[in-house]
């Protein structure tokens, strides 16, 4: 080697390792050898100044490369390697990594000597991030996962709950997404651990779901489902995301503001709004149909009239919180059944004493009828809502409740507050005088308890969802009737809650004959003292209801109530 040329990462090769090099750190991170563990080198990736000029032709350029500061040079180079500084390079020395190994295509591994000279580069002119997009469909075209890690660009069309699990007594998080690109592929996307967590932060700060922009800087392939899809890489992986209806800064990320200028150009509003319902968790459970028009609306009082497993809809107050009953469990991944140590299983026909056999991370599962290592923390409360008529028992299950705490999941609040029987959760006491209107239903189990629990099937606390419920069940009367202006607010179930089979019709004489024979001047002033009578009863009730709920409910403790 006779002297240093300045070139590009494309340039170098086995022989030709005299290359000076101007690069960005990408990324950085630690990683213990494989063998001898006790080793831990400094790994980054760098892109050169070419980088990102053609985002997306993804297999013909070669702008990035791996790159490795060994143990004891750590501390020599580490403070002139941080990610988004650039530098210059020369003297360093070229290896070659086995696919299994490699996290970008290229096939070299810049590794730092001693002498490696690495001065700041003042004058850097290449991308700051180095984006280079795959399309989708070369991703789910493959047979078979590769090796290597690449970018992808996408949209947001429908993702599922924040997933906290416990697998062989590891604790993890994980979040599903399904993106779709510019030219239509649709692409499903697992993120896992501080990257689920930072796409479920973001998605509860931003008020639009419908246009949310996502980048896996360095993602790779997994098949799950028979199906071709990415997830986050073990290092190096960089999470990006965007609000699609606000200008991204075209210096700092052009190639993701030209994403979100197509979109723009060829997604309606309709379909954003499809979007954003398939995305927010709290939207399927403030469907203003399935309230208003699709069941019955009914007080209190009348829900044990109700056949077993036909949903009702209630308007309600939460007005206390059945504490003793809990609030989470270890429910089983498949079908969300509460789940039972494995070695806590006895075989009450055995006459012999039974030895635990079964690990300490394996759980039976009643309904799948199979043991399980998997398992998920779940939201379950009972709580007692009240309206005019009644107080009834409800149980509130993950989804529901999860809804309500805003996409607080169980598993973070069994974090927060330990899983002894500590302190109730501020969070989940805040429910109390709420009002909601849920749709309810009762199966065969809970409906001869002694005190009856109905299910919760769907609720929402929306003020908007909640008066339109009122007002469809209680229709106003026309101008034409001969009543009162007051008498026009009464509706069937304030007529309903107020009479019984005692009570003795205006329009019905003592003897039993209807009074037909009134001239209509009679009728008339008839009509006029029935309206009036109507409402002092009216307002009677409702004087006595609003007393009555001055009163804050107290639970009565002596109840027991059967655990599901």
């Amino acid at each position: 080697m006779s002297s240093f040329v300045s070139g590009y990462i494309h340039d170098l090769s086995a022989v030709k390792d005299n290359v000076r090099l101007r690069v960005r750190i990408l990324s950085t991170w630690m990683q213990p050898l494989f063998k001898t563990p006790q080793v831990i080198n400094m790994e980054m990736i760098v892109i050169d100044e070419k980088a990102s000029r053609h985002s997306y032709q993804f297999f013909s350029t070669n702008t990035t490369m791996q790159a490795t500061v060994r143990m004891a040079l750590v501390n020599q180079f580490k403070d002139r390697l941080r990610e988004g500084n650039t530098v210059t390079l020369q003297r360093y020395s070229l290896g070659e990594i086995q696919p299994k190994f490699r996290i970008v295509a290229n096939p070299l591994r810049l590794s730092f000597l001693s002498n490696t000279e690495c001065a700041e580069c003042s004058d850097f002119t290449g991308s700051k991030h180095g984006f280079l997009f795959r399309p989708f469909k070369t991703i789910v075209e493959l047979k078979k996962e590769e090796d290597g890690q690449f970018d992808v660009i996408g949209r947001v069309i429908a993702c599922e709950d924040l997933d906290n699990y416990d697998k062989n007594g590891r604790a993890g998080k994980k979040k599903p997404l399904t993106l779709i690109d510019a030219e239509g592929t649709e692409l499903r996307c697992t993120l896992w651990g501080v990257y689920a967590q930072q796409f479920s932060d973001f998605l509860n700060k931003c008020d639009d779901h419908g246009k949310i922009i996502v980048v896996v800087q360095l993602a790779m392939t997994k098949i799950w489902d028979a199906k071709m899809c990415i997830q986050n890489g073990f290092h190096g992986t960089k999470l990006f995301l965007f609000n699609g209806n606000k200008t991204i800064d075209t210096a700092e990320f052009p190639e993701v503001e030209a994403f979100r200028l197509s979109l723009i150009a060829v997604k309606g509003p309709a379909e954003s709004e499809h979007t954003a319902s398939r995305i927010s968790t709290a939207s399927k459970n403030s469907t203003k149909d399935d309230f208003v028009t699709k069941f019955p609306l009914k007080n209190i009082a009348e829900l044990l009239d109700v056949q077993q497993g036909v949903p009702s809809i209630i308007v309600g107050t939460i007005c206390a919180i059945q504490e003793e009953e809990g609030w989470w469990y270890l429910g089983c991944r498949a079908c969300r059944k509460k789940l039972v140590k494995s070695s806590d299983i006895v075989d009450l026909e055995s006459d012999t004493k039974q030895t635990p056999t079964a690990g300490a991370n394996e759980w039976w599962c009643s309904k799948c009828l199979s043991t399980v290592t998997s398992v998920k923390t779940q939201f379950r409360l009972q709580v007692r809502v009240q309206d005019e008529t009644g107080t009834v028992s409800v149980s509130l299950f993950n989804d529901e409740v999860q809804a309500i705490l805003n996409n607080v999941t169980a598993y973070q609040l069994v974090d927060k507050y330990g899983k002894g029987d500590g302190a109730f959760p501020a969070e989940i006491l805040e429910m109390l005088d709420k009002k909601f209107v849920l749709k309810v239903s009762i199966d065969g189990k809970n409906k001869e308890k002694v005190m009856p629990v109905f299910n919760v099937l769907r609720l929402s606390n929306d003020p908007d969802i909640i008066k339109s419920v009122c007002e469809h069940a209680t229709p106003l009367k026309p101008e034409t009737e001969a009543t009162s202006s007051k008498a026009t607010d009464v509706t069937p179930f304030d007529l309903e809650s107020q009479t019984d089979e005692n009570t003795t019709p205006q329009n019905v004489s003592k003897n039993g004959n209807a009074d037909i024979d009134k001239s209509p001047s009679e009728t008339k002033s008839q009509e006029k003292r029935k309206a009036e009578e109507i409402e002092k009863t009216v307002l009677a009730y409702e004087e006595e209801n609003s007393s009555t709920k001055k009163n804050k409910f107290v639970l009565d403790k002596e109840i027991k109530v059967e655990k599901p």
